[in-house]
């Protein structure tokens, strides 16, 4: 996944190779008198082809550069393509994930609601030793499923251990 910093760093960095670029040619042209009248030179000197011959592999290298620079931009755009097209898998899958998630909570929560049902159609005699072979916490969401009424009715059917943890559970929540 890119950097949020990423697209601005490469606009930094291609103003700064832009920038090169211009000082170069800049730099090249100045000795030459760029922007003035030419002057006729008929025998050039060795140091005027020294200067030339300079400024073409100036030129060549600034070329170069720019090549460089535009396979870096394609190389980088195409990446940029790539982590966007994977991000997009990513979340849609974490999308699906979400559904599936919402339609098990749904899901549970009809299944638990039914049983609270055949917990309430039940007398509290039956109840209670079902309750005793439970886990506290699976019989305190079976608890607090049913109605007051129906509880003080169970409490006294429990063991006695399991009745205090489930009272003490139950007070604190």
């Amino acid at each position: 996944m890119e950097h949020p910093e990423q697209p601005r760093k490469r606009r930094r960095i291609g103003i700064f190779v832009m920038g090169l670029v211009l000082g170069v040619l800049l730099a090249a042209a100045i000795p030459f008198g760029f922007g003035q009248t030419a002057k006729k030179v008929e025998n050039p000197t060795s140091d005027d082809l020294a200067k030339a011959n300079e400024l073409q592999e100036r030129e060549k290298a600034v070329a170069a550069k720019e090549k460089e620079v535009a396979e870096k931009e394609t190389e980088l755009k195409a990446r940029q393509q790539e982590t966007d097209d994977k991000l997009n898998k990513l979340l849609a899958v974490q999308n699906d994930l979400k559904a599936k998630l919402d339609e098990l909570k749904v899901t549970k929560t009809q299944q638990f609601n039914n049983l609270m049902k055949i917990y309430a159609a039940m007398s509290p005699s039956k109840v209670a030793p079902l309750l005793n072979k439970m886990e506290d916490n699976e019989a305190l969401e079976v608890l607090q499923g049913l109605k007051t009424d129906q509880v003080a009715k169970i409490m006294p059917k429990l063991e006695q251990d399991k009745a205090v943890r489930l009272s003490r559970m139950l007070g604190l929540l």
